[in-house]
């Protein structure tokens, strides 16, 4: 097969395969011992990481490379391996990053991908190799490994995002490329970007949904105190009673 259309049988099988993946995941590293669990870990983020590397060394090498889409320039490209090195060094950044960019700002990307290629062709397995990475890490991190965003996360997550609109839109508008979606230009399947009226207008729209995306992704910890990832036990201090005589 050799294109994808999204919202065909393929598209709704590759998300049910993703959710499979990442319950059978979480149900393995709950039963793991630690040790075990963070070998696999690793295992997963390195081949995820030599992937990528050897992908975006390979596509220029194609016929039909094509720069406006196949320069490693995504917020999902980033949001990827911040979630490999979220599972490599347990890094709370790391973890952060994936938390709020993957699930807040890839999810996008699964519901309409802007796929044209099918899974005869390696970016198709590459496009969902790193949506799996971007989304379902995190989930992974919080449901297995007991991950859990504060505010202050919040915070970081909002101003990497910006500064990566202020990386990329000189890059965009230098180039007429649309990645991170703030160039002028407009994806090429339907997308929530359709609705946000004309640039440079809908660029404000962008950054405010962004925001609350982000927000809306603390919601179920609004009511958890303390993080289990951090918790202590605590050892009850000696009694000083006198004993008796």
């Amino acid at each position: 097969m050799q294109t994808f259309t999204p919202w065909s049988w393929l598209h709704l099988a590759t998300v049910a395969a993703i959710g499979a993946g990442l319950l059978a995941a979480v149900l393995a590293r709950r039963r793991a011992d630690d040790a075990t669990g963070q070998t696999v870990e690793r295992i997963v983020a390195v081949a995820y990481l030599a992937i990528w590397v050897g992908t975006f060394l390979w596509l220029p090498t194609r016929a039909d490379y094509n720069p406006a889409t196949d320069t490693p320039l995504q917020l999902c490209h980033w949001a990827a391996v911040s979630a490999a090195f979220a599972l490599l060094t347990r890094s709370r950044i790391f973890r952060t990053l994936a938390w709020f960019w993957g699930l807040a700002l890839c999810t996008q990307a699964v519901i309409t991908p802007n796929l044209p290629e099918g899974p005869a062709q390696w970016p198709f397995w590459f496009f969902w190799i790193t949506h799996a990475m971007a989304v379902g890490v995190p989930l992974y991190d919080a449901l297995a490994r007991g991950y859990r965003p504060t505010w202050r996360d919040y915070g970081i997550a909002c101003a990497g995002a910006f500064a990566y609109v202020v990386v990329i839109l000189p890059i965009d508008l230098a180039t007429g490329w649309n990645y991170g979606f703030v160039g002028p230009s407009r994806p090429d399947v339907p997308s929530i970007v359709d609705l946000l009226g004309p640039w440079p207008r809908r660029l404000v729209f962008i950054v405010a949904i962004a925001a609350a995306a982000m927000a809306i992704t603390m919601l179920p910890w609004m009511r958890v105190g303390e993080r289990p990832a951090e918790r202590t036990t605590r050892t009850p201090a000696p009694s000083r009673r006198t004993p008796p005589a």
